[in-house]
């Protein structure tokens, strides 16, 4: 039975994100061997996109990344790597943020 994606919430650093209009994310990634020690150097990543603003102020920051409702559940430790705006004439503008996930 499919899973429906309503109440889905999300927040960075405690503070949440509001109108989410699409969430993605992906755990794992190439596992690479080190000299004595296997590590993850990208672990996964999120993607979100809102119609609430997204300060450009968590670009760069590490935090704690919450997702929780709608089948999406994950808490991770992550860096924002990129923070968006996109509008069309008329219309509304779309907010997004990328993050990396860190082991």
């Amino acid at each position: 039975m499919a899973t429906s994606s309503q109440g889905i919430a999300f927040s960075f650093n405690g503070s949440p994100a509001s109108e989410i209009r699409g969430l993605s994310w992906s755990v794992g990634g190439g596992y690479t061997m080190g000299r004595s020690v296997g590590y993850l150097p990208e672990a996964g990543s999120v993607s979100i996109q809102s119609l609430g603003a997204i300060s450009t102020a968590i670009w760069g920051v590490l935090g704690t990344l919450t997702i929780t409702g709608g089948g999406m559940a994950l808490s991770v430790t992550a860096v924002c790597t990129n923070v968006s705006a996109s509008a069309t004439l008329n219309g509304v503008t779309v907010y997004g943020a990328e993050f990396s996930i860190i082991t």
